[in-house]
């Protein structure tokens, strides 16, 4: 697989790349889905991104799409822990901690090289081209993180949802992924439970307020 020079990853990237794994429910269920975690669907991911090409050798592919899978999957989960953290204000976990820093490891190195004319600034890859996309990936997103106002940062206020995204509103006051999806779902939760509410208060007995007293027997 060869890397793609010149394509930085953007935050917009690091956060469909947290949002790959994502929650599905409806009435009647709840479970997660994986759009890159079979095998060379997270390599297939980062070529669709512009951030890696495919290896041209097909036996080489299979090595590097076999191995990427589970490094991947990894930097995902620690990218994701970084965000909760950020968005929840509270410390992230150490596992996810070295995990990014790993990562990040692996970006490019800048460096000069002497030609000709004197020199020029060229770059060295210090891991393998997946390496280096997941690299540019992190490094988006711990930019914000270190760098930037993360108070727009949101994670969708549906439990089954929880999808990452960036408040650009103009109010800044969004909760929701997407107010026809999630925004609908939680209106009409609220309305059945109000009319539940209603039924049940209708249905209680009321209590007299000038009860009888008691007979009094001789």
């Amino acid at each position: 697989m060869r890397s793609v020079h010149g394509h930085e990853a953007t935050l917009d990237d690091a956060l469909d790349f947290i949002n790959t794994l994502h929650f599905e429910s409806d009435e009647h269920a709840a479970g997660t889905h994986d759009q890159i975690g079979e095998v060379g669907a997270g390599v297939d991911w980062l070529a669709e991104r512009g951030l890696a090409h495919r290896p041209r050798d097909p036996d080489d592919r299979a090595i590097d799409e076999a191995r990427a899978t589970e490094k991947i999957g990894r930097c995902r989960d620690a990218m994701r822990e970084l965000f909760d953290a950020t968005v929840e204000q509270r410390r992230i976990r150490r596992e996810a901690l070295a995990e990014l820093n790993r990562v990040l490891r692996h970006r490019e190195v800048i460096e000069l090289v002497a030609d000709d004319s004197g020199a020029r600034l060229d770059h060295r890859h210090v891991g393998d081209p997946v390496d280096d996309a997941l690299a540019r990936l992190a490094e988006a997103l711990a930019r914000v993180v270190g760098e930037e106002d993360t108070s727009r940062l949101r994670i969708c206020a549906n439990d089954n949802c929880r999808w990452a995204f960036h408040d650009n509103s103009p109010t800044g006051r969004r909760r929701w992924c997407d107010m026809s999806s999630c925004g609908n779902r939680a209106k009409a939760a609220r309305h059945r439970a109000r009319v539940r509410a209603s039924a049940g208060a209708a249905a209680s007995p009321r209590k007299s307020a000038n009860p009888e007293p008691a007979s009094l027997h001789a």
